[in-house]
């Protein structure tokens, strides 16, 4: 796979990627009360969750392979 695709697929699975775990975070904090420290410790906990999963998707595009 060239390298210029397997960026740009890395940069898609990043975005798509994104999307959904938008999705689901929002989904599933109405499944919780209110409260504003409840808010304050569920968006702090899932605003960092995140990149670990983005971080792999990116390395992953910017791999080369050896032939």
């Amino acid at each position: 796979m060239p390298p210029s695709l397997r960026r740009l697929l890395g940069a898609l699975g990043v975005v798509v990627f994104l999307f959904l775990y938008i999705l689901a975070v929002l989904n599933l904090r109405m499944l919780l009360p209110d409260n504003l420290f409840i808010d304050l410790i569920y968006y702090l906990i899932f605003g960092i969750l995140w990149v670990w999963p983005a971080l792999i998707i990116t390395k992953w595009g910017h791999k080369t392979t050896q032939m």
